[in-house]
This record gives structure tokens, sequence and C-alpha cells, in this order.
């Protein structure tokens, strides 16, 4: 018995995009955060470790 599989590669591409656009909106994101902690962290003359250890403390 043959399937018609006319419909799974335009499936898999709507897939695929989702995923790349996801990646990128993640990405973005993450971006901003670390770009954000740099400069609050340079701004205050502080390490990465202690920024850190503070921003945990503070929670």
């Amino acid at each position: 018995m043959l399937y018609d599989l006319s419909g799974v590669l335009p499936f898999f591409v709507v897939i695929a995009l989702l995923a790349v656009a996801g990646a990128v909106a993640s990405l973005t994101v993450l971006g901003r955060e670390v770009t954000h902690h740099h400069r609050v962290r340079v701004a205050r003359h502080q390490s990465i470790p202690t920024y850190y250890r503070r921003l945990v403390l503070a929670h």
C-alpha cells in the first residue's frame, strides 16, 4: 500500500522555520540580557563573580 506524502515536505519546512525563528528570538533575548548585565557590572567596576554573587544573594 502506498501513501501520498506530498504534504510532508512543506510540514517539515514550516517546522524548521519555526525552530529557526525560535532560536533567533532566544539568542536576541539572551544577547540583550548579557549586554545589559555587562553594562551594569562595568559601571560598578565589579568582577563577574562579584556581580553574580550579589545578584543571587539579592533574591
